[in-house]
């Protein structure tokens, strides 16, 4: 499988290191196909493409809401990863709470084939509202990053693909924050090359001297 990464990557020099779900994802990156989302890293930085994951307040039910677009991150700039189960609980709840409801006033009436209709509609209220919140509940891969995170959904992800594709995400910052001290930036493209470097690897171009007194 041959994946399209020139409209991908911030930079030509960047190489491929992994995806989120091989078996699953990576026919997202064929033919610019990216209408779902996919968390792809590189020696450099972390994607995030296709539908983008965002905290919502909880006065809107909380959980995530999804849109659509690119994020792009720094491993420099990688805090943390984790796997967590984040729910919308507010659909689910006010079914409970009406079911509640019902069977109150189901309890106070008098009249007999009424109790018997409203506990009916408030065992199929709390029943469908449990059901709801359960089903609401999703787990996510999080990257935490300086400014904000990274929300995935692996519901088709197995635990020892999420335990690779965190330590992988680890191991390419260590990598990258190991080579920070004997690397400097080309002024004119931005790349990182050797300190000593007196013509930039990328581009070509001279590099400048540093100052001395």
């Amino acid at each position: 499988m041959k994946y399209n990464y020139k409209n991908l990557f911030a930079s030509q020099h960047e190489k491929f290191t992994a995806i989120l779900g091989q078996d699953y994802f990576s026919s997202l990156l064929v033919d610019d196909d990216l209408s779902d989302s996919a968390i792809i890293i590189s020696d450099k930085r972390i994607y995030q493409v296709g539908r983008l994951y965002e905290s919502r307040s909880r006065i809107y039910g909380g959980g995530l809401r999804a849109s659509r677009g690119k994020k792009i991150v720094s491993l420099h700039d990688v805090t943390g990863t984790a796997c967590k189960e984040i729910t919308k609980p507010v659909p689910g709840s006010a079914l409970v709470m009406f079911g509640v409801l019902a069977a109150t006033l189901g309890l106070l009436s008098d009249v007999r084939q009424s109790t018997y209709i409203m506990l009916g509609i408030a065992a199929v209220s709390i029943a469908a509202g449990i059901w709801l919140i359960i089903k609401l509940r999703k787990r996510y891969l999080i990257i935490e990053y300086a400014g904000g995170s990274m929300a995935h959904p692996v519901k088709f992800i197995t635990d020892t693909e999420l335990n690779l594709f965190q330590g992988i995400i680890s191991d390419e910052k260590e990598k990258l924050m190991s080579g920070i001290g004997e690397l400097k930036e080309c002024h004119n493209c931005g790349e990182k090359i050797q300190l000593t470097a007196k013509i930039c690897r990328y581009c070509g171009e001279a590099q400048l001297e540093p100052a001395t007194e």
